[in-house]
């Protein structure tokens, strides 16, 4: 057991340990996640179901999963700076021969960060929502070292086309996408993240393998959905005005193949249309949808950038000294040529959104 993170013998230690393993495959890039925990490896195959593991992965990743009591509370954390409107203590980074350790204060979870054999240690399958973030980070890491660029945003296919919603926290992009996913032809892609790059047969989307996990507005506002919340928590929510409801943090998971059915997730695609939400719950005008040129309105595409944080390493495995450090709007538009462009305006209206994007 791990009792000194900057231990590097105890962290080697911990690691043969990790006798049970699976490998996921995401598209092109395989992970093989190594444990001493049978039980948090069955939790991950349960939850990546709807994934395919038939195809073959062009890269791979090994990272380890050492599941015991937290550890590292007495370190003298740095505070990782939150984005902005964003309050709250959440993570600390401590730089280290071994690489980059990241604390979760919230959960107390731990995870050493470096280009080879990345580490998670701590009470994992309690938190098995911060595992998944960190297999993530490094598919994330995986790309974005490969020049593809990093977007705040969901996204669906439809015959092979990606279409992103981007917004800020709150904007509605996940219930948008999910509503979206009411056609029978498309395919979720990502809910939070995706991945975008110009490649030889034009501009790509990449999304991220983990299921949409929403909060109880968006479930609200779904009948497909409003089950996932119980009888007297839909009652208690119902009677709270839109201005508190839609912001209230309080995560779902939704598992897609179990309520829109089998063959909706796919990982990649052509990236096609890209919509900003640029709407309000206190406007009086009917929602609107409209093109943007961004080559006069480079800006418009504000809620589409998103910082790499504390995990992202280069090429050459070196960490970021600014951590609020992110891509240009030239950089963005930059990747984004020939892609469609769109915002919404006016009054937020999913089902009239989900009528103007017929088309998509």
């Amino acid at each position: 057991m791990i009792k000194d993170l900057l231990n590097e013998q105890q962290v080697s230690d911990a690691l043969q340990s990790c006798e049970e393993q699976t490998l996921f495959v995401f598209g092109p890039l395989g992970i093989l996640v190594k444990s001493n925990s049978a039980s948090l490896l069955h939790e991950l195959a349960t939850y990546y179901k709807g994934y395919s593991t038939e195809q073959s992965a062009s890269s791979q990743l090994t990272l380890y999963m050492v599941e015991q009591p937290a550890v590292g509370e007495e370190l003298a954390w740095l505070e990782v700076p939150r984005e902005a409107g964003k309050q709250g203590r959440k993570e600390g980074y401590l730089d280290a021969p071994a690489g980059r350790w990241i604390k979760k204060f919230k959960t107390d979870m731990s995870f050493l960060q470096r280009v080879d054999n990345p580490v998670a240690v701590g009470p994992c399958l309690a938190h098995i929502a911060q595992v998944i973030n960190f297999i993530n980070n490094q598919y994330l890491n995986h790309f974005l070292q490969q020049g593809f660029m990093l977007g705040h945003a969901a996204a669906f296919d439809r015959g092979g086309k990606v279409t992103a919603i981007a917004a800020g926290s709150g904007g509605g992009k996940s219930t948008l996408m999910l509503r979206c996913l009411e056609h029978p032809e498309r395919r979720f892609l990502t809910n939070d993240r995706l991945l975008f790059a110009q490649q030889t047969q034009g501009p790509q989307a990449l999304g991220l393998a983990k299921l949409p996990r929403v909060n109880p507005g968006t479930l609200l506002h779904s009948p497909r959905l409003r089950h996932i919340l119980s009888a007297q928590r839909q009652q208690e929510l119902e009677q709270m005005p839109a201005a508190e409801l839609w912001p209230l943090e309080e995560k779902y998971d939704v598992h897609v193949d179990d309520e829109y059915g089998t063959d909706r997730l796919t990982l990649e695609g052509n990236f096609a249309n890209l919509v900003m939400l640029d709407w309000s719950h206190s406007s009086e005008q009917p929602t609107a949808l409209e093109r943007i040129d961004l080559s006069v309105q480079p800006t418009m595409i504000e809620g589409l950038r998103k910082r790499p944080g504390p995990f992202y390493q280069d090429a050459s495995g070196e960490f970021s000294a600014d951590l609020n450090q992110i891509a240009s709007f030239d950089d963005y538009v930059r990747q984004l040529e020939g892609v469609s462009v769109f915002r919404f305006t006016g009054q937020v209206d999913f089902e009239a959104a989900f009528q103007l994007m017929s088309d998509l």
